[in-house]
């Protein structure tokens, strides 16, 4: 699971994808949320939310 976070750390979204690179591609592809998506990161199995990396594009 990955959430799409806000630059006031608000989440703007939660989605399933198969690896990082497919979550960071979504938050920078052209849609209404790209200029929102200011951090993403993903659930790990113990339950804590992790920084996925850099937004590219």
């Amino acid at each position: 699971m990955y959430r799409f976070l806000d630059a006031m750390g608000e989440s703007l979204d939660e989605r399933e994808f198969p690896d990082h690179a497919a979550a960071l591609e979504w938050a920078t592809a052209e849609d209404e949320l790209d200029a929102e998506v200011q951090r993403v990161e993903y659930r790990e199995p113990g339950g804590d939310w992790r920084w996925a990396g850099p937004l590219l594009g």
